[in-house]
């Protein structure tokens, strides 16, 4: 395609947007809401992540030892947790450094309990044990870890397990993702359609210069191209303008949310994503997105009205 066609077709598109531009005003606001719903979704998806991560850094499972397990019984009992597909690591934490980490929280008053009545050394005070971090933390995941290392010959019963909140949070992350999804994909379809009706005027209001068109003998493709830049031209600006709204509106958010914080947020306030840091990726893809969504709306009904 030559170059002065380009630029005939280039002009053609935004006088389309200009010259319908109560419609396509209609178009990209309703637009700019869909995506500013779907980078929300995105974002609070995204977040959510992060909090269970750092949920699950500060959860782990706890499986003490009996007393009496040998150093070569211990390393068996870490060779069989290590077959367990549910847990992502796992290290062997010693009644030594579990008691000198306790000495470090009670300090001085921890000396009472190193010996008895008369005197007596009492030996390991704490038993030995493996920390475990589970690849995520639904209850589904913590029943089933617990139930085979209980099957573990030389295991204490009494299993130490993640706080309920990582549980919940962990559920909550995997429903948030699901809805998500849902609430993407039926933006986006309503997004398609949006554009494709006000292409639809479009091309109604220019029925007598397309006819013209064809009988000059002007090719599907020419007479096609405007249109396509007109809906990718409204996707542009809804992206561009939902970019920096939901930039604005998230900066806002998490700083109410440092300021404000609820007891379970504070161990992922530091951890909360910061918008410059993801603002390139999100740019691209809602430019993508809005072009994409554009494209996809002006061809939806492009060949049914011109019957091209």
């Amino acid at each position: 395609m030559k170059g002065s066609s380009m630029g005939y077709l280039l002009k053609t598109g935004f006088k389309n947007v200009y010259m319908n531009r109560l419609m396509s005003f209609a178009s990209i606001g309703v637009l700019v809401a869909c995506l500013m719903l779907i980078g929300s979704a995105v974002l609070l998806s995204l977040n959510m992540q992060v909090i269970v991560g750092a949920v699950e850094d500060e959860n782990e499972m706890v499986a003490f030892l009996n007393m009496d397990v040998s150093d070569e019984q211990a390393k068996q009992i870490g060779e069989e947790i290590k077959n367990i597909p549910e847990i992502e690591e796992y290290y062997f934490y010693s009644s030594e450094e579990a008691w000198a980490e306790e000495q470090k929280k009670w300090g001085a008053a921890s000396a009472m309990v190193e010996v008895d009545v008369d005197g007596n050394d009492l030996g390991p005070i704490l038993p030995d044990a493996y920390r475990i971090k589970l690849k995520d933390v639904s209850q589904a995941t913590l029943d089933s870890v617990e139930q085979q290392l209980l099957e573990i010959d030389g295991i204490d019963p009494d299993i130490r397990t993640p706080s309920e909140e990582a549980t919940i949070l962990s559920d909550l992350e995997r429903a948030i993702s699901t809805v998500g999804g849902v609430i993407v994909i039926i933006l986006a379809v309503v997004s398609v359609v949006i554009i494709a009706n006000t292409i639809k005027i479009t091309i109604f209001s220019r029925r007598k210069e397309i006819s013209i068109m064809r009988l000059v003998g002007a090719t599907n493709t020419f007479i096609k191209m405007p249109f396509i830049i007109e809906g990718m031209l409204i996707g542009l600006i809804s992206a561009l303008i939902a970019f920096g709204g939901l930039w604005v509106a998230y900066n806002y958010a998490t700083q109410f949310i440092m300021t404000n914080p609820s007891s379970w947020l504070e161990i992922a306030i530091g951890r909360l994503i910061n918008f410059k840091d993801i603002a390139h990726y999100m740019l691209a893809g809602f430019a993508i997105g809005g072009c994409g969504l554009g494209i996809i709306g002006s061809n939806l009904f492009i060949r049914r009205h011109l019957k091209v």
